[in-house]
């Protein structure tokens, strides 16, 4: 599950002071911030207090008149405001505080005050009262098949709250700079906060801090410097239990009379009380002392899958999706942003590391961690056929990811998991740990860039990583490796082969598999070089020799090795997709719709061609990607398209059988998807159902990375048959002439 933003945005938490007339220059900063709120779900309001603690950044203040810039969103309105070891006066027949103008729309606006004389030269308060309606359509910004809802900031609705630290719903500090040459510092962003909310009835919140409980109030406080806080919540449940030195919380959407539901909201907090704790005493070990005395699991109101300092947020559909919610990447990844983006902070000066920190941490190691070999293999294969299919417009250096016109999120997560895989290799396993714990420990509470983690991994394992860290982190692309020829000498023993990386010339440690009959042994040469030709040592008679196949090399697959998924069929410059005829197709359509979508709107496509079964023929489909729905795969033509393919379904009167195995139940579904044999790099995607019913799972179809899966819809559907249709470079050994 790809997240959103990891508190890794900027709330810049300086005070900038302008020249207005005679308004004397004097940059300040908030040290500290005390908030004091009172929600009110049924109107949809916000009325808060904030006093905020300022000093000045160089010299302390003088006698001039200070001009105070801050955020507030839009919808909220100050009704009052005070000095604190200050005066505040009108200036230019201005009061000391006024609106001074919109930005656009659901963006906050600037607002002024005006200071003079703090009695404490080194820093003062200022308090501002505000309130408002914050209150969006969240429906809009739902989107079939995927897991994240970018769109709400801002809201408080009797469905739930939330209130995004970059929402402005707190008088923020304004800040504008505009010189790259001389980017600001990010320790100057961080504060101490405290946080006050009056109770609600019949409702529970849960702000960015550790929970202190009062009869009448809720105070949370900040457990190390932050650039900002965030506060959600809801008509919740809630169940806690204090495990090890953490608290763990699980708030969950109350029903409403159904028994049977309450129950089932108790049994998932259980399970997630018992895998958090299971994720914490797993990584400890590895990362350092868990950065939180408490942590809460929260179901919001709607898509969501946000980590904070010492909470996460999933939405309904993943809280309730069994024990796919504990898969690599779900629960795991969120937990361990605790240590990576939450508790040390990314440095907004270069680019976002944590998301490939920790990516490789759990959706990669987290297999390893459970013996799972083949489950990690997967990962490293998906992030190489990934690399495969990335335009190569989009294919920019990994420490670009955050910076405006910056690479992307699929660079950051599988090429960012994989190239943390390979230091980890390079240094020893034991070496990369050392340094993560060390990053804990000398980071937590403050920020860390790329040279920051590459002086870490540097120290613990005594290497020079200016090479490693230049060309898979700071550079782009990746090789395409090839195996051109292998030749063994008897009379020394030596298995030359030949390795070609076209015209890169990465520096790599490349494994290789050497079969020897029935058996093999691996080994691991260096590649520095376009082409070269590396000297193995082997006294046995070798047979065959295959690259890299447990796929530890992020790189670029050659056409024949590209495993076939759905994004194969997808990315087609011309895509055809074929509906089923007449009116059968409207049964099917409401299934799926949202994966439908997802395909015809891709703005990258040449050319989306849907037509129904019946008027299909030959060369409607004779090139690019193809889509088939339904029993529009029973077509002839359909058909001898399959028939020609990889493809291992044959379809029968009931159903369909694979490799022999019968699957004749109406709740049963396939999704499949083969090379196209007339374009190879274009793909065939089949999306069968026995019945109505079996398609429910389309819209998230989307999120499997698999070549083929068959599913049993009952109350849900369950992946019950996959499939991978994956091949690897292997050549046969030929022995030197005269031998």
């Amino acid at each position: 599950m790809s997240q959103p933003t990891k508190w890794t945005f900027t709330v810049l938490l300086l005070l900038v002071v302008t020249m207005t007339g005679c308004v004397a220059t004097q940059p300040v900063r908030a040290t500290k911030f005390d908030l004091s709120l009172k929600i009110n779900p049924e109107r949809h309001e916000l009325t808060g207090r904030a006093e905020l603690t300022l000093e000045p950044l160089g010299d302390p203040f003088g006698d001039e008149l200070i001009c105070v810039e801050f955020d507030l969103n839009e919808n909220l309105r100050v009704t009052n405001a005070e000095a604190r070891g200050a005066e505040f006066v009108e200036f230019e027949q201005e009061p000391f505080w006024r609106r001074l103008f919109s930005r656009k729309k659901n963006s906050p606006r600037i607002d002024r005050l005006y200071v003079r004389n703090p009695d404490n030269p080194s820093q003062f308060q200022v308090v501002i009262e505000y309130q408002g309606q914050l209150e969006q359509d969240i429906a809009a910004g739902e989107k079939a098949g995927q897991i994240h809802n970018f769109q709400v900031s801002s809201h408080i609705g009797p469905e739930g709250t939330y209130l995004s630290p970059n929402a402005a719903w707190y008088p923020t500090p304004h800040w504008e700079h505009d010189s790259a040459e001389d980017p600001f510092d990010p320790a100057l962003m961080l504060a101490d906060w405290n946080v006050h909310a009056d109770r609600v009835e019949n409702y529970e919140l849960v702000a960015t801090g550790l929970r202190d409980d009062r009869s009448d109030h809720y105070h949370w406080r900040s457990p190390h410097p932050l650039t900002g806080v965030m506060i959600t919540g809801g008509p919740h449940e809630v169940w806690s239990e204090k495990r090890g030195n953490v608290t763990i919380n699980v708030h969950m959407q109350a029903p409403d009379t159904n028994d049977s539901e309450a129950s089932d909201n108790q049994a998932i907090a259980k399970r997630y009380i018992d895998r958090a704790a299971l994720y914490i005493e797993r990584y400890e070990p590895l990362l350092g002392p868990f950065p939180y005395e408490q942590y809460t699991i929260i179901e919001n109101f709607f898509s969501s899958g946000f980590a904070f300092p010492t909470l996460t947020l999933f939405g309904p559909a993943v809280m309730h999706m069994g024990d796919n919610a504990f898969r690599h990447g779900y629960l795991d990844h969120e937990l361990v942003h605790s240590w990576w983006g939450c508790g040390v902070d990314v440095d907004p000066r270069d680019g976002n590391w944590c998301e490939s920190l920790t990516s490789y941490c759990t959706n990669h190691y987290g297999h390893i961690l459970e013996d799972d070999d083949a489950g990690a293999r997967k990962r490293r294969r998906d992030y190489s056929n990934f690399l495969s299919r990335l335009k190569p417009k989009h294919d920019k250096p990994l420490a670009t990811y955050g910076q405006p016109g910056g690479t992307g999120r699929g660079v950051a997560y599988s090429k960012g998991a994989a190239v943390f895989h390979m230091l980890a290799r390079k240094i020893g396993q034991d070496a990369f740990w050392s340094a993560c714990r060390s990053l804990t420990h000398n980071y937590l509470g403050r920020h860390a860039n790329w040279d920051d983690l590459k002086k870490a991994f540097e120290n613990a394992s005594n290497q020079n990583l200016d090479t490693f860290f230049e060309q898979w982190v700071r550079g782009s692309g990746a090789p395409i490796l090839r195996l051109v020829s292998a030749e063994y000498d008897g009379e020394t023993g030596n298995l030359a082969v030949e390795i070609d990386q076209g015209e890169t010339d990465f520096d790599l440690d490349v494994p290789l598999r050497v079969f020897h009959g029935d058996a093999h042994e691996d080994v691991v040469v260096n590649v520095s070089s376009a082409n070269v030709t590396v000297q193995i040592p082997t006294h046995n008679r070798s047979t065959a020799i295959e690259l890299d196949p447990d796929y530890h090399i992020f790189r670029k697959l050659d056409l024949t090795e590209i495993m076939p998924t759905s994004n194969t069929t997808k990315s087609a410059k011309h895509l055809t997709i074929i509906k089923p005829a007449g009116d059968l197709f409207e049964e099917y359509e409401t299934a799926i719709e949202g994966f439908v979508k997802v395909v015809c709107k891709r703005k990258d496509a040449v050319c989306v061609t849907l037509i129904a079964d019946d008027s299909l023929t030959a060369d409607a489909i004779e090139k690019g990607g193809v889509l088939m729905i339904g029993d529009a795969v029973r077509h002839p033509v359909a058909q001898e398209l399959l028939s020609r393919s990889d493809s291992p379904i044959v379809w029968t009167d009931r159903g369909f059988t694979i490799d022999g195995q019968e699957f004749n139940q109406p709740n049963q579904a396939v999704f499949c998807t083969v090379h196209n044999p007339d374009s190879s790099e274009d793909g065939i995607t089949v999306y069968h159902g026995n019945d109505q019913p079996a398609l429910a799972n389309a819209a998230l179809l989307g999120f499997y990375a698999n070549s083929l899966l068959v599913f049993e819809t009952d109350t849900r559907s369950e992946v019950v048959l996959r499939r991978d249709f994956e091949s690897t470079q292997k050549i046969a050994v030929s022995e030197q002439a005269g031998d």
